[in-house]
């Protein structure tokens, strides 16, 4: 899930580096280079929402289907084992992430916060600080590596 649009990259970071650089870059390039890396795993089972993610995820809550001319109808359960939160680095931005998707990651499933150590700014950190505190009683397993946060939900 990514609107792709250069509108949606600025990331409001301390020193305004990353938006900077971003500015730089087309957002409909990242989509075209997205498309091309994810080809070769193309079967029918995956595919992308090309929207913020808030409202992918009330879409992917009413309906199943995923339709896109690059990879065709993809069908998905409507539970999550891996929800990957890698969009918007603005706390505001992660938190709404975290709670549209959050609750659709099954017992078990992994949640891994991306650029939880983010050396332009601290929103994932946050937002990763605050699940952890309050869903302390649903996770079996937390660490960081490689910069994410990794959380598993208990069975």
């Amino acid at each position: 899930v990514d609107p792709w649009s250069d509108a949606h990259l600025v990331q409001d970071d301390k020193n305004g580096l990353v938006d900077t650089a971003s500015a730089q870059f087309s957002a409909e390039e990242a989509l075209s280079v997205f498309q091309i890396n994810l080809l070769p795993y193309c079967r029918g089972d995956i595919n992308y929402l090309r929207m913020p993610s808030v409202a992918g995820a009330n879409q992917y809550r009413t309906t199943k289907d995923v339709q896109t001319l690059a990879f065709g109808k993809t069908s998905y359960a409507g539970r999550i084992a891996l929800l990957h939160v890698d969009g918007n680095h603005s706390y505001d931005n992660v938190k709404a992430d975290v709670e549209a998707w959050s609750g659709l990651v099954m017992p078990g499933g992994w949640i891994v916060m991306d650029d939880y150590t983010w050396p332009f700014g601290d929103g994932p950190q946050r937002v990763g600080d605050v699940y952890l505190k309050a869903n302390q009683q649903r996770i079996s397993a937390a660490f960081v590596s490689g910069g994410a946060l990794f959380i598993q939900l208990s069975q």
